[in-house]
């Protein structure tokens, strides 16, 4: 085998079951090098725009849940794509991809909101001001953490308790540390994803149990 053999073996061995996540990542890092590349004013009212805060998520729900998760600000925070590539191509390869999108949209969709309804009910309290309202809210680490989280169930179960802990340390951990709604946000990700593991690790041990006896 050539070197350009090798080359075209190797791009499509890593681009096999991991499709979804390779075109989110390319979408994500052009849009968000060209956000980045705007004037500075410019940049501020791509960010809001699509941010998932209390005020679009009031005025444009649907709108701001999709496009927030496109959008990474400011750009030196696209290191993130690194890990989601790792985590969605698992994802994939197990699962397949539709169970990628469900897992991501659940992540996001799921902390997102979650976070606006403790947003409003810290408001209310008068424990936190309205300012918050508007705070920008955008990246990929809510479907990213909610990947992790599925993903408990395919670590082989000598390893499992130990990335559980890892886990918790880098989630809780950084919750504490930043000590904001998107930690919070975070957190709350994770949880979804280790809830949807549930019902998957449940599923992939039957189907294990079962083909056997259905083998000719």
């Amino acid at each position: 085998m050539n070197r350009t053999s090798w080359v075209r073996h190797q791009a499509r061995e890593q681009w096999r079951g991991r499709d979804v996540a390779v075109v989110f990542a390319i979408l994500v890092i052009v849009i968000s090098i060209i956000a980045a590349a705007q004037p500075p004013a410019q940049l501020r009212d791509i960010v809001s725009g699509s941010s998932t805060d209390l005020v679009n998520l009031r005025q444009r729900p649907l709108a701001v849940l999709f496009a927030s998760a496109f959008v990474i600000s400011p750009v030196w925070g696209l290191w993130i794509i690194a890990p989601m590539v790792v985590a969605y191509g698992a994802l994939q390869r197990w699962l397949g991809r539709a169970s990628v999108i469900v897992v991501a949209v659940l992540g996001h969709v799921g902390a997102t909101l979650f976070v606006a309804t403790m947003e409003i009910t810290e408001i209310a309290k008068g424990r936190v001001g309205f300012s918050i309202a508007g705070r920008p809210d955008v990246g990929v680490s809510y479907g990213l953490a909610a990947a992790l989280g599925v993903l408990v169930a395919r670590v082989d179960p000598r390893w499992r308790w130990w990335y559980v802990m890892a886990s918790l340390v880098v989630f809780i951990g950084q919750f504490f540390v930043v000590q904001s709604f998107t930690g919070l946000g975070h957190v709350t990700a994770w949880l979804i994803g280790l809830a949807v593991a549930v019902p998957v690790s449940h599923a992939t041990r039957t189907q294990r149990q079962v083909e056997p006896a259905t083998d000719p």
